[in-house]
C-alpha cells in the first residue's frame, strides 16, 4: 500500500475492476437462491478494498455518501464507514523517511516517544502518537503521492459532474472543489486554520487542539493529543438522549458561530473530525478543509434564510436568488416559474429545520427526502447546476453532513440561538 496509484489511468483501472467485480457478484445473486445478503456483504468488501487502494478524494466522496445517504443498503454503508478510520497505513520505514525529509531528523530524535504504528488513518494521511517533554502529541503524516492522485481524481469528478448535469458548465464547482483540496494538502495552511478557530473559540464546551507550529511542515502536522471517543465509539456506548442532544447542539451552534463571527466554516463534516471527551466537552480536529465566506455573499445568504423563515412572497425570494446568480434574469413570471419548479422543492426541505424552535431528527427521514428532491430536480432541469453559486457548495455540504450525523444520533436541536444570530447579523 506504499505505492499509491496516482495517474488517471491507474485510478480508473481500480474503479473499473471494482465495478466489474460488483457486476459479477450481482449476476450470481440472481442465480443462487437466498444469497442476496451474502452478495451485499461481498460487494461492501469490494468497495472497501477499492477505497483502501485509492485513498484521497475517492475516500472523501465515499464518506460524503455515507453521511448523506444513511438510507442506502446497510451492508454497503457498514463497509464504507470503515474508510473513515481503517485505511491501510503506509509502512514504518516510509514514515521515518518522510519525517526525516520534512523535519530534518528521524522521529526517535525529535520526540521522547514515537509510536510507529498509526492510531488513525484517513483519506489524505495517517496519524501517530508521540510524546515530547511530558506532553502527548498527535503527528499527522501525509501519504506520499497524494497530490498527484487528487489531480487525477478531479479530472474524473469533472467528467462525472458533466454527465450528471448533461453537459452544463461545471467549471466553477470543480474549481471550488479543487481549491479546497489543494489547501488541505498544505499542513502549514491547516496550522493557520487551526489557530484561527482556536483564537475565535469562545465556548468552554469545545476544545480545539493547539498546533506545535515549530515542529510542523507542509506534509507533517503536529498538535496536542486529544483523548476522546470517536463518533462510532460514542454511539456504541449507548449515550443518553440528553448527551446526544447536547453534542448535536454544540456542533450546530458552533457551525453558525464560526460562519457569522469569523466568516469561515470548518467545511468537512466527517464524523472523524469530532471527539467526544470524557469530561463532556467536544473536541474538533482536522482544519484542513475550511471555507472563508465573502462578506457580501454572507449578507445575501442571511437575508435569503430569513426570507424563507418568514415566508415572504415567492417572487421576492426568486429575485434574491437572481441576485446570487442562481436564477437567470427574466420576466417575473419566468423567474417565479423556475423558482417554484427547481429551487423551492429544495428550499422547503432545507428550511423546515429553522421553521421550528426545536427540530427532532429521530425518524425524520431528512436525508432521504433531501436526496429524493435533488434527483427529481436533476431530472427536470439538469443544467441548472451551472447556475449553482459555488459559495453555497461547502456550506450546504457541511450542513447536510451534520444533519445526517444528527439523524444517526437520533438527536433533537434547538434552533432559536442560530435564528437570533441571523437576526442580529441582519440588523
Amino acid at each position: 500500500m506504499d505505492k499509491l496509484p496516482i495517474t488517471k489511468l491507474q485510478r480508473t483501472k481500480i474503479l473499473a475492476k471494482a465495478t466489474l467485480k460488483i457486476g459479477i457478484k450481482k449476476g450470481k445473486s440472481y442465480i443462487v437462491p437466498n444469497s442476496k445478503e451474502q452478495t451485499q456483504d461481498e460487494i461492501g468488501e469490494i468497495i472497501l478494498q477499492a477505497l483502501n487502494e485509492l485513498k484521497g478524494v475517492s475516500v472523501k466522496i465515499a464518506q460524503t455518501l455515507v453521511l448523506g445517504m444513511p438510507f442506502l443498503n446497510t451492508n454497503y454503508l457498514e463497509k464504507i464507514s470503515k474508510s473513515f478510520d481503517s485505511i491501510t497505513p503506509i509502512n514504518r520505514a516510509l514514515i521515518r523517511k518522510i519525517i526525516k525529509q520534512e523535519l530534518g531528523a528521524y522521529p526517535e530524535k525529535l520526540f521522547d516517544k514515537f509510536d510507529l504504528k498509526a492510531f488513525a488513518s484517513a483519506s489524505l494521511g495517517q496519524v501517530h502518537k508521540a510524546e515530547l517533554r511530558g506532553e502527548e502529541l498527535a503527528v499527522k503524516v501525509q501519504y506520499p503521492g497524494i497530490a498527484k492522485s487528487i489531480q487525477s481524481d478531479m479530472t474524473i469528478i469533472k467528467f462525472a459532474l458533466k454527465r450528471f448535469s448533461k453537459g452544463a458548465k461545471v467549471e466553477h464547482i470543480v474549481e471550488e472543489l479543487s481549491d479546497r483540496l489543494s489547501e488541505e494538502l498544505d499542513y502549514l495552511n491547516e496550522a493557520k486554520n487551526s489557530q484561527k478557530f482556536l483564537k475565535a473559540n469562545r465556548s468552554s464546551d469545545i476544545v480545539i487542539p493547539k498546533v506545535i507550529k515549530e515542529l510542523s511542515s507542509k506534509k507533517v502536522l503536529i498538535t496536542e493529543f486529544l483523548d476522546g471517543l470517536t463518533f462510532k465509539e460514542f454511539l456504541a456506548a449507548n449515550p443518553s438522549q440528553k448527551q446526544r442532544d447536547r453534542y448535536a447542539q454544540l456542533i450546530f451552534d458552533n457551525f453558525f458561530d464560526s460562519l457569522y463571527e469569523i466568516k469561515t466554516i470548518h467545511a468537512d463534516p466527517n464524523p472523524g473530525n469530532f471527539l467526544f471527551l470524557q469530561d463532556g466537552r467536544l473536541g474538533i480536529i482536522d482544519f484542513g478543509c475550511t471555507k472563508a465566506v465573502d462578506g457580501e455573499f454572507l449578507k445575501s445568504f442571511n437575508r435569503l434564510h430569513l426570507s424563507l423563515i418568514d415566508e415572504i412572497e415567492p417572487l421576492e425570494i426568486a429575485k434574491q436568488y437572481m441576485q446570487l446568480g442562481m436564477i437567470e434574469p427574466a420576466s417575473d413570471e419566468e423567474m417565479l416559474k423556475f423558482y417554484k419548479e427547481i429551487i423551492n422543492p429544495l428550499d422547503t426541505i432545507y428550511i423546515e429545520i429553522f421553521k421550528q424552535d426545536r427540530y427532532d431528527f429521530k425518524n425524520s427521514n431528512y436525508a432521504k427526502r433531501g436526496f429524493d428532491a435533488i434527483f427529481k430536480v436533476q431530472k427536470k432541469q439538469a443544467k441548472s447546476v451551472q447556475n449553482y453559486n459555488q459559495d453555497y457548495l461547502f456550506i450546504d455540504r457541511t450542513l447536510l453532513g451534520y444533519y445526517a450525523m444528527f439523524e444517526r444520533m437520533g438527536a433533537q436541536i434547538d434552533t432559536r440561538y442560530v435564528k437570533e444570530l441571523m437576526r442580529r447579523f441582519e440588523r
